[in-house]
């Protein structure tokens, strides 16, 4: 297994016309998969079905394309344990955790609370010495503390008062992405390509939330006349799932510096969605914890996230996309 160059990715990669546009349009549909969820969630769907939901159609489009691309093959251990891993702390919690607070929070405060995630990411990888700290970096996490008690602490930030707890759960979600980003930047099998990794955390997602589906869940209706509950969980699964495979291939072609930036266009297009389609309105403590999450997460991000230099490290598998 070879790692290619991160830190170099700009000045030797040519961005062209199509990864602009790829990373537009993923940014818009991971925003408009955010709405999509809160349209689930309060036309009566349990968090945890819709999250099985999700995951299952994500997951069925990505496994599709890697049917299309590779040979199947028996998974080794190591990679069962990996896609288990990343598909409870990185998929299957914070689908939940999404739904839920999609009930009781706008859609844009959600995008806010889930753009801390490299925040996070950096203080868990400081906390079990995967990188050492760094000045402005430890800044920027000081500038993301402080977007999240603009959204907590004033009493005019928020619709409603009752809506911070539910803020601090969607910040739990960011907190378990990051326990993901940051294992997953150490831990990736070798000999398997991103694809098939990211069709990993799917299925591991699929078996952890099954169970739970079944013993605590209501079921959706699957065999009468769909309506929004259904439609729009298809439709966040479906965005999900093709925005994560435009993301592999930006990050193959144009580099994972450049595709980073999706992250930005996501909370923007998160926020702006839910005006669009909700009405939303937002006081000037959540603009201003907006450009706050945002600045801060510039500044803990100046090199490659651990999640984006996962899906630069080429395999045999790899060459064949």
């Amino acid at each position: 297994m070879t790692h290619m160059s991160t830190d170099n990715e700009p000045a030797s990669r040519k961005v062209g016309v199509l990864a602009y546009v790829l990373l537009l349009c993923m940014g818009v549909a991971w925003g408009l998969a955010i709405s999509l969820s809160k349209i689930a969630a309060v036309s009566g769907g349990h968090p945890v079905t819709l999250g099985l939901w999700q995951v299952c159609v994500s997951g069925s489009l990505l496994f599709g394309i890697g049917l299309f691309w590779f040979r199947p093959s028996m998974p080794r251990p190591s990679v069962i344990s990996f896609s288990m891993f990343c598909g409870i702390t990185g998929v299957s919690i914070p689908a939940m955790i999404l739904f839920w607070c999609a009930i009781y929070l706008p859609a844009g405060i959600v995008a806010i609370a889930f753009a801390s995630m490299p925040l996070f990411t950096y203080v868990l990888s400081v906390l079990f010495r995967v990188e050492q700290g760094n000045v402005i970096r430890f800044l920027g996490v000081v500038v993301g503390l402080a977007a999240m008690a603009l959204l907590i602490l004033p009493d005019a930030a928020l619709p409603s008062p009752d809506m911070v707890p539910w803020v601090l759960l969607a910040l739990l979600a960011s907190v378990f992405m990051s326990a993901e980003n940051t294992y997953a930047g150490g831990m990736r099998p070798e000999g398997i390509s991103s694809l098939q990794l990211s069709c990993g955390r799917q299925l591991g997602a699929i078996v952890f939330l099954t169970p739970i589906a079944l013993l605590f869940a209501d079921p959706i209706p699957v065999f009468e006349p769909w309506g929004r509950l259904q439609w729009s969980a298809t439709g966040a699964g479906i965005l999900s799932g093709g925005a994560f495979t435009c993301l592999l291939y930006v990050i193959r072609t144009s580099g994972p510096v450049f595709a980073s930036q999706s992250a930005y266009i996501i909370t923007l297009a998160g926020v702006a969605w839910g005006m669009v389609l909700f009405g939303e309105r937002h006081s000037v403590y959540i603009w201003a914890a907006l450009a706050l999450v945002l600045a801060g997460s510039a500044l803990v991000t100046p090199r490659v996230p651990k999640l984006f230099r996962l899906f630069t490290q080429d395999t045999a598998q790899d060459n064949a996309e």
